[in-house]
């Protein structure tokens, strides 16, 4: 009895191995090879921080100001470097020359400011509002600026170039309208323009058809010549004798003639009766 019950629990589990659905193993890993095979590499700019190039070195404070910034120019840019309206020059560029910000590229931007709680309103107590300029320079040399830019209002930006005229397309945080600061740029480039050609006007005034310039030429001075006296020295002449000149004897007329009492030849009063004493 004992051996048939045995018998019988071999047969059903037999049984129900036939019948389960077991899967080759040649199958299996033809699956998992094709699951491997189908995953997509994604093109667009990473979005982590941690993969992002810097401009900048990388800081941490409630001053500094990070945020992302695409490089939508369609050129390789080799130089980005901010300045304040508080500052004289620009200073040192903030990225690698020769790791250049390439088209298409997406970085992270650290910016800490200087400290401008010195600067006032005149008299007033009221700080004032600095501004910023971004110049960027492209590997051709050409150089573009980025005024009045707007750190405190986006958190993502894309660098754009028109023209040579860059500008910047964002999402405003204030607000949340999309933002471009296309005109505004346009308008400060015209503005320089202008400013350009007043100076060059003052300087030269052939630059400006409308100014009737007269000149004048400068007298130039002449020394004269100094001629060095020349020596003569005296000739001697022998001296000239004039022979004497004969007195003519007076004539018989003129030796009958009276004294002219008049004529002061005789001045003897007995010789002249004539004169008078």
């Amino acid at each position: 009895m004992k051996k048939f019950i045995g018998t019988l629990t071999f047969t059903a589990a037999l049984a129900l191995v036939s019948c389960g659905n077991v899967t080759p193993a040649a199958e299996v890993s033809q699956t998992a090879t094709e699951a491997t095979t189908t995953v997509q590499v994604s093109t667009e700019p990473t979005t982590s921080t941690d993969m992002m190039k810097l401009i900048g070195d990388r800081a941490a404070g409630n001053s500094v100001y990070i945020l992302t910034l695409d490089n939508k120019t369609g050129k390789d840019i080799k130089s980005v470097t901010i300045k304040a309206d508080t500052e004289e020059e620009y200073p040192a560029n903030m990225i690698d020359e020769k790791d250049p910000y390439i088209k298409n590229e997406r970085r992270l931007l650290y910016y800490v400011p200087n400290k401008v709680s010195d600067v006032t309103y005149g008299d007033s107590d009221e700080i004032a509002t600095v501004g910023y300029t971004v110049k960027i320079e492209f590997t051709d040399n050409k150089s573009a600026e980025l005024h009045s830019f707007p750190f405190g209002d986006l958190d993502e930006g894309e660098i754009k170039l028109e023209k040579d005229i860059a500008y910047l397309e964002y999402t405003s945080k204030e607000t949340g309208d999309k933002v471009s600061t296309k005109e505004a740029e346009k308008a400060a480039a015209e503005l320089a323009a202008e400013s350009a050609t007043e100076a060059v006007s003052e300087v030269n005034p052939d630059a400006n058809n409308n100014i009737d310039a007269q000149y004048y030429e400068e007298p130039v001075y002449t020394q004269p010549a100094y001629d060095e006296p020349v020596y003569t020295p005296p000739v001697n002449q022998e001296p000239v004798t004039q022979a004497p000149v004969a007195t003519p004897e007076p004539t018989q007329a003129q030796a009958a003639a009276p004294i002219n009492p008049n004529s002061g030849c005789n001045p003897d009063p007995e010789k002249n009766p004539y004169m008078e004493w």
